[in-house]
């Protein structure tokens, strides 16, 4: 089954809510080809591919054409760049997105098709992320980004702490009991757009709807920046709580749209730009969150001073709010992890030793081998991150992912339903 653009972004961000499927190309058969020496760029194409290389974590750009879809398939090939070439086994094909690992290294690739031959998605292999950015009219960019060379999860001096904006007392929100939480579920009015509509909820489901607003110099990245990096990154996200053992916790993504905000100074500035009221910046955001009853609101940049930034850890409903370096979002999973900080979330203990709110909500870091969707990886000397909440009765190649002190599947599992009653 396939789907056009416009339609798939609904479906990709609701992977946990529908049975459809779109099938991938042949087994046999490479899924891209590299692009005839004939064929020439038009000058977006040409646009977004110097982007590209000017990123300081980027380490190659690959232009490749995609093969037409012949049938689904338990094993695909991938050329990552032009001296590594891949098979990627299969581990499912659900809900319009394939996912699979590659053979021997067990990186994660995931991959989603639209009707008009375009193929989003993402690939991890030994240390490296490699973005799949559709181009328009059948020609990709498949982007390697060296996973040392991405920026911070947060810009320096910037750590998350238990401080309101870095210096007031946040003792109020500590003392949050959860069973001071509303209902879990969001009211039988709530109208629903496009990009949400005809989703089947679970009746126990614990649903965080998103709202996102990219800048301009953020969207210039990509032929969709809605399709293929925000809503490919809220499905991440939703897979890393299935994995977790938290599968009925769900963003869903309400609304999507360019803002006219021009970005200038820190992380810092951003986030709070955006979450304040009457300040002359992105002030349309707030009707918009009403509008469309967002829990959540996320701004998309190109601000590589770090990954991103929460207002802080556990906001009431008025600052629930986050900014996300566009490279980062889902590579380095961090609209996962920016909205696990408002959930309740923190880093790991190496880098956040703060008690506050729940004395088990950190990170985990397992040796030098991997780590959580909230730990740093200086924590582990550059270790991947894998998309995993820490949490002592997930296994990860056997090996538990966290421990009771160390709990963060606890935390959301615990406080997700507070922040899906925002709005």
């Amino acid at each position: 089954m396939c789907f056009s653009r416009s339609r798939l972004a609904a479906i990709i961000v609701s992977s946990a809510f529908a049975g459809l499927a779109i099938a991938p190309a042949g087994a046999q058969e490479p899924l891209f080809r590299p692009l005839l020496p004939s064929t020439r760029l038009s000058p977006q194409q040409a646009a977004m591919v110097k982007l590209a290389e000017t990123s300081n974590a980027v380490v190659g750009v690959k232009l490749m054409t995609a093969e037409p879809r012949r049938r689904r398939a338990s094993k695909v090939t991938l050329a990552l760049s032009d001296r590594i070439n891949v098979t990627v086994s299969r581990r499912s094909d659900e809900a319009g997105v394939w996912r699979g690992a590659v053979d021997g290294s067990g990186g994660l690739v995931t991959l989603v098709w639209s009707a008009d031959g375009l193929v989003s998605g993402m690939a991890e292999h030994e240390g490296h992320y490699y973005s799949i950015r559709p181009l328009g009219e059948r020609v990709h960019a498949i982007v390697e980004l060296d996973q040392a060379l991405m920026p911070p999860d947060h810009e320096p001096a910037l750590l998350l702490s238990s401080n309101d904006r870095f210096g007031q007392s946040n003792a109020i929100l500590a003392l949050r009991s959860v069973t001071e939480e509303r209902s879990v579920l969001p009211s039988p009015s709530k109208a629903l757009p496009a990009l949400g509509k005809g989703r089947n909820l679970a009746p126990n489901d614990v649903v965080i709807d998103v709202m996102a607003a990219s800048t301009k110099k953020a969207a210039r990245h990509y032929h969709d920046i809605t399709l293929d990096l925000v809503a490919f990154a809220i499905d991440q996200a939703n897979e890393s709580f299935r994995i977790s053992g938290l599968g009925h916790v769900k963003l869903r993504l309400v609304h999507a749209y360019q803002t006219a905000y021009l970005e200038e100074g820190s992380h810092f500035d951003h986030v709070w730009r955006l979450a304040d009221k009457g300040d002359g910046y992105m002030d349309e955001v707030h009707e918009l969150r009403d509008t469309y009853r967002a829990d959540v609101v996320i701004l998309i940049v190109d601000d590589a001073q770090g990954c991103g930034l929460a207002t802080r850890v556990h906001p009431d409903p008025d600052e629930a709010f986050a900014v996300v370096h566009h490279e980062c979002a889902a590579t380095n999973h961090s609209i996962a992890h920016e909205i696990g900080h408002i959930i309740g979330a923190r880093h790991d203990l190496n880098m956040d030793t703060v008690m506050t709110p729940f004395p088990y909500g950190h990170g985990y870091v397992n040796g030098t081998k991997w780590r959580d969707i909230m730990s740093y990886k200086e924590s582990c000397g550059g270790c991947p991150r894998i998309p995993v909440w820490s949490s002592p009765t997930v296994l990860i190649n056997g090996e538990p992912a966290g421990t009771r002190e160390l709990n963060n599947a606890r935390v959301i599992a615990e406080n997700a339903a507070r922040v899906a009653a925002f709005r």
